[in-house]
């Protein structure tokens, strides 16, 4: 055997983290969404519950146990009702870095004429991030924006802030977020948890069972809009160096 083949390559919490985020997503016959089960009971008794939160709490708190921090994996469970104080505890207790996120913190194009009011946490929030560096008292060190901007054409162009012009493309950014391999995303302050890696999001129905269980979306796309990603120390080095909040 080689000198080469002898090294044992250490794995770290991004690799336990990933294993484990893509098991779950390829395997996960035994698993129901928490809601169905909750109205069906007895049909599936025999199924395990899993909702947003429930996948990212099993992916973090067996990554956390492989490391051998077994106290960091039940204290994730203990915050998981809150995702919002989960992601403060890993940025302030474990060093994660938070990037803010929004496709076009201008244009949101969730707007709609009967309900714009819903829209306007996209704007709010993007003036907080960069004004104050928080999502939710999250503490923030990077924003990623202006990645997916609303077309002139689309309905919901201005029904939000009528005399902005359109808003303009940043690529560098997202591209960079792209290679980002591990991250635990929040969406609305916590009513939506979800997995990242490599410019998708992974995330769980809790109204579905089966291929409608779990679902991977380009984060480019992704319909919740605005949130916060945290992810390890050692993938911020992915990051743009525009991306840093100043």
């Amino acid at each position: 055997m080689s000198q080469q083949e002898q090294v044992q390559v250490t794995k770290i919490f991004t690799d336990y983290a990933l294993e484990k985020m893509m098991d779950l997503f390829h395997h996960h016959d035994h698993e129901v969404g928490s809601q169905l089960k909750k109205a069906e009971p007895e049909e599936y008794k025999e199924y395990q519950s899993t909702d947003c939160i429930t996948y990212v709490l099993n992916v973090l708190s067996h990554a956390f146990r492989e490391m051998g921090n077994d106290q960091s994996a039940g204290r994730a469970w203990q915050l998981g009702a809150h995702g919002t104080r989960l992601a403060k505890y890993l940025v302030k207790k474990h060093g994660w870095k938070a990037i803010y996120l929004n496709p076009d913190a201008v244009h949101p194009r969730d707007a709609t004429a009967d309900a714009v009011r819903r829209s306007e946490e996209h704007t709010y929030s993007s003036i907080v991030a960069l004004k104050q560096h928080t999502y939710y008292d999250i503490p923030l060190e990077y924003a990623v924006q202006n990645y997916c901007v609303t077309p002139e054409d689309h309905e919901s162009f201005q029904l939000l802030n009528k005399n902005k012009p359109a808003t303009q493309h940043n690529e560098a950014d997202i591209a960079s977020l792209e290679q980002v391999e591990f991250g635990f995303g929040i969406s609305r302050g916590g009513m939506h948890t979800w997995l990242f890696s490599k410019g998708k999001v992974y995330e769980v129905h809790w109204n579905s069972i089966g291929d409608g269980l779990y679902e991977a979306t380009p984060v480019r796309i992704f319909p919740w809009l605005s949130g916060a990603i945290v992810i390890p120390p050692e993938q911020a080095e992915h990051l743009a160096a525009s991306a840093k909040l100043k």
